[in-house]
């Protein structure tokens, strides 16, 4: 078993105002106690969730919060290969008439390559292409 964090369960999760805060809370302390597996992140999730938090907030700090959170045991980052971008473009292509951006892209082909059975998200366009909690 092994789950992959995205960018909005990140952010929700470590940010009290957002409108998922009190379930991301709950999944992610059952991630981090190991409920759903292996936890990983992305290194295209670090980026867009750090960078995400500070353009929303202007608080470099709540991005370092972010950042730092990301990157704490036991989340392990895995970097996007050649081949996860290779397939995410596909993936990119063949979704066009969903709402995918390139990055959920390349959690999908991440996921893929690593046999990742879940993705933790609040985004609801992942919903019938991979197991969302």
């Amino acid at each position: 078993m092994s789950i992959l964090i995205d960018t909005s369960a990140l952010i929700a999760a470590r940010n009290a105002e957002d409108r998922n805060h009190k379930i991301a809370v709950n999944n992610m302390t059952s991630a981090l106690k190991g409920e759903y597996g292996k936890v990983f992140i992305s290194d295209y999730i670090f980026d867009e969730a750090v960078t995400l938090a500070y353009m929303r907030t202007g608080s470099k700090r709540f991005a370092f919060d972010i950042g730092l959170f990301a990157r704490a045991r036991p989340i392990t980052m895995r970097f996007i290969e050649p081949i996860d971008f290779d397939r995410a473009w596909e993936l990119y292509r063949q979704y066009d008439d969903k709402n995918l951006s390139f990055t959920d892209c390349t959690n999908i082909a991440l996921m893929e390559r690593l046999d990742i059975e879940s993705v933790f998200t609040f985004d609801s366009e992942f919903k019938g292409i991979v197991n969302v909690i």
